[in-house]
Protein backbone atom coordinates (compact mmCIF):
# COMPACT_ATOMS: atom_id res chain seq x y z
CA UNK A 1 0.00 0.00 0.00
CA UNK A 2 1.46 3.02 -1.00
CA UNK A 3 2.82 5.68 1.76
CA UNK A 4 -0.24 8.34 2.05
CA UNK A 5 1.27 11.82 1.02
CA UNK A 6 2.13 14.58 3.43
CA UNK A 7 -0.23 16.87 3.94
CA UNK A 8 0.93 20.50 3.25
CA UNK A 9 1.64 22.96 5.99
CA UNK A 10 0.49 26.69 5.52
CA UNK A 11 2.70 29.60 5.80
CA UNK A 12 0.78 31.14 8.35
CA UNK A 13 0.81 27.94 10.64
CA UNK A 14 4.70 28.17 10.11
CA UNK A 15 5.03 31.97 10.65
CA UNK A 16 3.33 31.08 13.94
CA UNK A 17 5.61 28.42 14.98
CA UNK A 18 8.40 30.56 14.11
CA UNK A 19 7.23 33.27 16.44
CA UNK A 20 6.43 31.55 19.02
CA UNK A 21 9.66 28.94 19.19
CA UNK A 22 12.55 31.20 17.88
CA UNK A 23 11.57 34.73 17.67
CA UNK A 24 11.20 35.33 21.43
CA UNK A 25 14.79 33.88 21.67
CA UNK A 26 16.09 36.54 18.78
CA UNK A 27 14.41 39.13 20.31
CA UNK A 28 16.30 38.41 23.57
CA UNK A 29 20.01 37.70 22.02
CA UNK A 30 19.61 41.16 20.38
CA UNK A 31 17.97 43.09 23.53
CA UNK A 32 21.61 41.73 25.17
CA UNK A 33 23.68 43.02 22.68
CA UNK A 34 21.48 46.60 22.36
CA UNK A 35 22.10 46.50 26.08
CA UNK A 36 25.82 45.78 25.85
CA UNK A 37 26.85 48.61 22.90
CA UNK A 38 24.94 51.03 24.50
CA UNK A 39 26.68 49.83 27.60
CA UNK A 40 30.06 50.50 26.57
CA UNK A 41 29.26 53.24 24.28
CA UNK A 42 27.26 55.30 27.00
CA UNK A 43 27.24 53.97 30.24
CA UNK A 44 31.11 54.00 31.30
CA UNK A 45 32.20 55.43 35.01
CA UNK A 46 34.72 58.52 34.31
CA UNK A 47 38.05 58.57 36.32
CA UNK A 48 37.21 62.37 36.80
CA UNK A 49 34.97 64.93 35.83
CA UNK A 50 35.97 68.56 34.04
CA UNK A 51 34.55 71.45 33.18
CA UNK A 52 35.72 73.46 30.53
CA UNK A 53 37.64 76.69 31.59
CA UNK A 54 35.90 79.59 30.98
CA UNK A 55 38.54 83.45 30.34
CA UNK A 56 36.59 86.50 31.26
CA UNK A 57 37.09 89.96 31.62
CA UNK A 58 35.18 92.84 33.64
CA UNK A 59 35.08 96.33 32.49
CA UNK A 60 35.47 98.27 35.28
CA UNK A 61 34.73 102.16 35.86
CA UNK A 62 37.92 103.77 36.59
CA UNK A 63 36.60 106.96 38.47
CA UNK A 64 32.97 107.62 40.16
CA UNK A 65 30.80 108.61 36.58
CA UNK A 66 27.98 108.52 34.43
CA UNK A 67 27.79 106.39 31.79
CA UNK A 68 26.71 108.46 28.75
CA UNK A 69 27.60 106.12 25.82
CA UNK A 70 26.65 102.25 25.89
CA UNK A 71 25.89 100.65 22.86
CA UNK A 72 26.63 97.07 23.80
CA UNK A 73 23.65 94.52 24.48
CA UNK A 74 24.43 90.86 25.63
CA UNK A 75 25.11 88.45 24.14
CA UNK A 76 26.98 90.52 21.48
CA UNK A 77 30.78 89.76 20.21
CA UNK A 78 33.23 92.26 20.57
CA UNK A 79 36.46 92.39 19.42
CA UNK A 80 39.76 92.92 21.66
CA UNK A 81 40.16 96.66 21.40
CA UNK A 82 36.60 98.03 20.23
CA UNK A 83 35.33 100.60 22.31
CA UNK A 84 32.53 99.43 24.51
CA UNK A 85 31.33 102.29 26.67
CA UNK A 86 32.31 106.44 27.17
CA UNK A 87 32.81 107.74 31.37
CA UNK A 88 31.77 111.00 32.31
CA UNK A 89 33.35 111.99 35.40
CA UNK A 90 30.37 112.93 38.15
CA UNK A 91 32.36 115.75 39.48
CA UNK A 92 35.75 116.34 39.20
CA UNK A 93 36.15 119.25 41.50
CA UNK A 94 36.95 117.19 44.40
CA UNK A 95 40.07 116.61 42.73
CA UNK A 96 40.88 120.05 42.16
CA UNK A 97 39.73 121.18 45.71
CA UNK A 98 42.27 118.51 46.96
CA UNK A 99 45.04 120.41 45.14
CA UNK A 100 43.79 123.57 45.91
CA UNK A 101 44.53 122.81 49.78
CA UNK A 102 48.22 121.86 48.85
CA UNK A 103 48.85 124.96 47.19
CA UNK A 104 47.47 126.35 50.11
CA UNK A 105 49.25 124.60 52.84
CA UNK A 106 52.43 124.93 50.48
CA UNK A 107 51.43 128.89 50.58
CA UNK A 108 51.72 128.69 54.47
CA UNK A 109 55.21 127.19 54.34
CA UNK A 110 56.56 129.65 51.97
CA UNK A 111 55.26 132.48 54.10
CA UNK A 112 58.29 132.85 56.46
CA UNK A 113 60.73 132.81 53.86
CA UNK A 114 58.72 135.47 51.71
CA UNK A 115 59.31 137.49 54.82
CA UNK A 116 63.55 136.58 54.83
CA UNK A 117 64.20 135.90 51.55
CA UNK A 118 61.61 138.19 49.43
CA UNK A 119 63.77 138.70 46.34
CA UNK A 120 64.86 135.47 46.22
CA UNK A 121 61.63 133.77 46.37
CA UNK A 122 59.77 135.77 44.28
CA UNK A 123 59.80 133.54 41.51
CA UNK A 124 58.78 130.77 43.33
CA UNK A 125 56.09 132.46 45.29
CA UNK A 126 54.64 134.20 41.80
CA UNK A 127 54.24 130.41 40.45
CA UNK A 128 52.58 128.53 43.43
CA UNK A 129 50.33 131.86 42.63
CA UNK A 130 49.75 130.90 38.88
CA UNK A 131 49.47 127.16 39.44
CA UNK A 132 46.66 128.15 42.42
CA UNK A 133 44.97 130.31 39.89
CA UNK A 134 44.68 127.64 37.02
CA UNK A 135 43.02 125.57 39.46
CA UNK A 136 40.77 127.86 40.33
CA UNK A 137 39.48 128.32 36.53
CA UNK A 138 39.86 124.33 36.00
CA UNK A 139 37.10 124.47 38.68
CA UNK A 140 35.29 127.22 37.43
CA UNK A 141 35.50 126.07 33.73
CA UNK A 142 34.04 122.24 35.09
CA UNK A 143 31.07 124.77 37.41
CA UNK A 144 30.10 126.52 34.41
CA UNK A 145 29.87 122.81 32.21
CA UNK A 146 27.67 121.68 35.44
CA UNK A 147 25.87 125.35 35.12
CA UNK A 148 25.44 124.69 31.33
CA UNK A 149 24.21 121.72 31.39
CA UNK A 150 21.41 122.46 34.24
CA UNK A 151 20.38 125.63 31.91
CA UNK A 152 20.10 123.49 29.08
CA UNK A 153 17.54 120.79 31.13
CA UNK A 154 15.58 123.52 32.76
CA UNK A 155 15.39 125.47 29.40
CA UNK A 156 13.84 122.15 28.11
CA UNK A 157 11.74 122.02 31.17
CA UNK A 158 10.97 125.61 30.71
CA UNK A 159 9.70 125.00 26.80
CA UNK A 160 7.13 122.43 28.28
CA UNK A 161 5.93 125.12 31.26
CA UNK A 162 7.24 122.29 33.44
CA UNK A 163 9.25 125.31 35.34
CA UNK A 164 8.47 128.64 36.25
CA UNK A 165 10.20 131.74 34.79
CA UNK A 166 11.51 132.39 37.77
CA UNK A 167 13.23 129.58 38.23
CA UNK A 168 14.73 129.93 34.31
CA UNK A 169 15.60 133.07 34.89
CA UNK A 170 18.29 132.34 38.25
CA UNK A 171 19.94 129.46 36.49
CA UNK A 172 20.21 131.58 33.29
CA UNK A 173 22.08 134.07 35.48
CA UNK A 174 24.36 131.82 37.26
CA UNK A 175 25.32 130.24 33.95
CA UNK A 176 26.28 133.80 32.69
CA UNK A 177 28.24 134.33 35.75
CA UNK A 178 30.06 131.69 35.97
CA UNK A 179 31.11 132.35 32.27
CA UNK A 180 32.03 136.24 33.17
CA UNK A 181 34.27 134.05 36.16
CA UNK A 182 35.88 131.76 33.45
CA UNK A 183 36.56 134.67 31.42
CA UNK A 184 38.32 136.85 33.72
CA UNK A 185 40.51 133.92 35.21
CA UNK A 186 41.60 133.14 32.25
CA UNK A 187 43.15 136.56 31.51
CA UNK A 188 44.54 136.67 34.95
CA UNK A 189 46.17 133.06 34.10
CA UNK A 190 47.23 134.94 30.85
CA UNK A 191 48.46 137.64 32.82
CA UNK A 192 50.11 136.05 35.66
CA UNK A 193 51.67 133.16 32.88
CA UNK A 194 53.28 136.71 31.42
CA UNK A 195 55.61 137.32 34.82
CA UNK A 196 56.62 134.08 35.06
CA UNK A 197 58.00 133.96 31.67
CA UNK A 198 59.62 136.99 32.37
CA UNK A 199 61.44 136.18 35.44
CA UNK A 200 62.57 133.01 33.64
CA UNK A 201 63.44 134.79 31.03
CA UNK A 202 66.02 137.13 33.03
CA UNK A 203 67.00 134.40 35.08
CA UNK A 204 65.42 132.06 37.64
CA UNK A 205 66.70 133.39 41.36
CA UNK A 206 68.44 131.14 43.33
CA UNK A 207 67.85 129.92 46.52
CA UNK A 208 69.55 127.75 49.01
CA UNK A 209 69.81 124.19 46.96
CA UNK A 210 68.39 122.43 49.43
CA UNK A 211 65.24 124.44 49.62
CA UNK A 212 64.61 125.24 46.33
CA UNK A 213 65.00 121.33 45.38
CA UNK A 214 62.61 121.09 47.45
CA UNK A 215 59.95 123.29 46.50
CA UNK A 216 60.58 123.01 42.86
CA UNK A 217 59.85 119.17 43.59
CA UNK A 218 56.23 120.02 45.53
CA UNK A 219 55.92 122.56 42.34
CA UNK A 220 56.28 119.62 40.11
CA UNK A 221 54.33 117.51 42.10
CA UNK A 222 50.94 120.09 41.94
CA UNK A 223 51.52 120.95 38.56
CA UNK A 224 51.21 116.80 37.95
CA UNK A 225 48.33 116.68 39.59
CA UNK A 226 46.87 119.58 37.73
CA UNK A 227 47.49 118.08 34.65
CA UNK A 228 46.11 114.84 36.16
CA UNK A 229 42.89 116.49 37.77
CA UNK A 230 42.29 118.13 34.51
CA UNK A 231 42.28 114.36 32.13
CA UNK A 232 39.77 113.19 34.77
CA UNK A 233 37.40 115.92 33.67
CA UNK A 234 37.40 114.70 30.01
CA UNK A 235 35.26 111.62 29.13
CA UNK A 236 37.15 108.52 28.97
CA UNK A 237 36.26 105.60 26.41
CA UNK A 238 36.47 101.98 27.86
CA UNK A 239 37.78 99.54 25.19
CA UNK A 240 37.18 95.79 25.62
CA UNK A 241 40.52 93.88 26.83
CA UNK A 242 40.02 90.40 25.24
CA UNK A 243 37.94 89.10 22.17
CA UNK A 244 34.86 87.41 23.31
CA UNK A 245 30.46 87.69 24.29
CA UNK A 246 28.98 90.06 26.28
CA UNK A 247 27.61 87.76 28.66
CA UNK A 248 26.14 90.33 31.48
CA UNK A 249 25.59 94.29 31.77
CA UNK A 250 25.54 95.48 35.16
CA UNK A 251 24.79 99.11 33.79
CA UNK A 252 22.98 101.18 31.08
CA UNK A 253 23.47 104.84 29.61
CA UNK A 254 22.64 107.44 31.68
CA UNK A 255 23.45 105.99 35.04
CA UNK A 256 25.77 106.36 37.87
CA UNK A 257 28.83 104.12 38.72
CA UNK A 258 31.18 104.69 41.87
CA UNK A 259 34.87 103.63 41.03
CA UNK A 260 36.13 100.43 40.98
CA UNK A 261 32.29 98.87 39.97
CA UNK A 262 31.75 96.49 37.18
CA UNK A 263 30.05 98.11 34.03
CA UNK A 264 30.10 94.93 32.18
CA UNK A 265 31.46 91.27 31.59
CA UNK A 266 33.22 90.07 28.34
CA UNK A 267 33.55 86.24 28.21
CA UNK A 268 35.74 84.45 25.47
CA UNK A 269 34.08 82.30 22.99
CA UNK A 270 37.05 79.92 22.54
CA UNK A 271 37.83 77.64 25.02
CA UNK A 272 41.72 76.79 26.10
CA UNK A 273 41.44 74.08 28.57
CA UNK A 274 39.71 71.95 30.41
CA UNK A 275 40.20 71.75 34.36
CA UNK A 276 39.40 68.89 36.93
CA UNK A 277 40.08 68.03 40.86
CA UNK A 278 41.70 64.77 42.33
CA UNK A 279 40.47 64.56 45.68
CA UNK A 280 42.01 62.57 48.57
CA UNK A 281 42.54 60.06 48.27
CA UNK A 282 44.28 59.98 45.05
CA UNK A 283 42.62 57.24 42.77
CA UNK A 284 46.13 57.88 40.50
CA UNK A 285 49.45 59.66 40.73
CA UNK A 286 48.99 62.51 37.43
CA UNK A 287 51.39 63.47 34.96
CA UNK A 288 51.78 65.57 32.21
CA UNK A 289 51.63 63.64 28.71
CA UNK A 290 49.06 61.23 30.28
CA UNK A 291 46.62 60.32 27.70
CA UNK A 292 42.96 61.02 28.43
CA UNK A 293 39.59 60.43 26.92
CA UNK A 294 37.03 63.39 26.90
CA UNK A 295 33.31 62.71 26.57
CA UNK A 296 30.86 65.43 26.55
CA UNK A 297 27.27 65.19 28.23
CA UNK A 298 25.07 65.99 25.14
CA UNK A 299 22.34 64.26 23.77
CA UNK A 300 24.93 62.93 20.76
CA UNK A 301 27.96 62.44 22.47
CA UNK A 302 31.19 63.45 21.49
CA UNK A 303 34.47 61.82 22.12
CA UNK A 304 38.18 62.78 21.63
CA UNK A 305 41.44 61.72 23.32
CA UNK A 306 43.32 64.55 24.89
CA UNK A 307 46.61 64.57 27.40
CA UNK A 308 47.11 65.96 30.79
CA UNK A 309 48.86 69.30 30.38
CA UNK A 310 49.90 70.55 33.58
CA UNK A 311 49.29 69.56 36.96
CA UNK A 312 48.89 71.94 40.59
CA UNK A 313 51.65 71.95 43.09
CA UNK A 314 49.37 71.68 46.34
CA UNK A 315 45.38 71.01 47.07
CA UNK A 316 43.02 74.24 46.51
CA UNK A 317 39.61 75.22 47.25
CA UNK A 318 37.30 74.16 44.09
CA UNK A 319 34.54 77.12 43.56
CA UNK A 320 33.17 76.16 40.54
CA UNK A 321 30.80 73.72 39.24
CA UNK A 322 32.92 70.90 40.46
CA UNK A 323 32.78 71.79 43.59
CA UNK A 324 31.12 68.90 46.11
CA UNK A 325 29.92 69.80 49.25
CA UNK A 326 29.81 66.89 51.60
CA UNK A 327 27.94 67.31 55.09
CA UNK A 328 30.72 66.74 57.26
CA UNK A 329 32.89 69.60 55.05
CA UNK A 330 33.11 73.18 54.95
CA UNK A 331 34.71 73.49 51.84
CA UNK A 332 36.07 70.91 49.04
CA UNK A 333 39.37 70.90 48.27
CA UNK A 334 41.18 69.32 45.00
CA UNK A 335 44.55 69.00 43.35
CA UNK A 336 43.86 70.70 39.95
CA UNK A 337 44.78 69.08 36.98
CA UNK A 338 45.01 71.42 33.54
CA UNK A 339 44.05 69.70 30.47
CA UNK A 340 43.97 69.61 26.55
CA UNK A 341 41.05 70.39 24.44
CA UNK A 342 40.37 67.17 22.17
CA UNK A 343 40.66 67.58 19.00
CA UNK A 344 37.23 67.83 16.37
CA UNK A 345 35.37 67.94 19.60
CA UNK A 346 33.07 71.23 20.40
CA UNK A 347 33.05 72.17 23.68
CA UNK A 348 31.88 75.56 25.05
CA UNK A 349 33.18 77.27 27.99
CA UNK A 350 31.46 76.48 31.22
CA UNK A 351 30.63 72.63 30.16
CA UNK A 352 30.86 69.57 32.17
CA UNK A 353 33.08 66.48 30.53
CA UNK A 354 33.77 63.27 31.81
CA UNK A 355 37.30 61.98 32.10
CA UNK A 356 38.13 58.59 31.44
CA UNK A 357 42.60 57.52 32.14
CA UNK A 358 43.40 55.62 28.95
CA UNK A 359 47.16 55.37 29.52
CA UNK A 360 49.42 55.95 32.42
CA UNK A 361 52.49 56.80 30.10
Amino acid sequence: MDPLPPIPIPLALRWREFRIRFLPILFFLMAIAGVCFVWQRNIVAPTLVGAVETHSAQIISPYEGKITQLDIKRFQNVLKGMPVAVLSPTDPRAALDVIQADLDILNARLGPKLTEERNETAYEQLRVNWLAQKVDLATARVNLELAADELQRNEALYKKKLISEADYDITLKAQQALAAEVLERSNLVVTTEVGVKRLEADGVPQTSASANDLLMGALQVEEQKLADASADTKPVTLIAPIDGMVSMVFHQAGENVAAGYPILTITAVEPQHIISYLRQPIPFEPKAGMKMEVRTRTMRIQSGMARIESVGSQFEMVTNSLAIMRPDKSVDLGLPVEISLPPGVKLRPGEIVDLTLRSMN
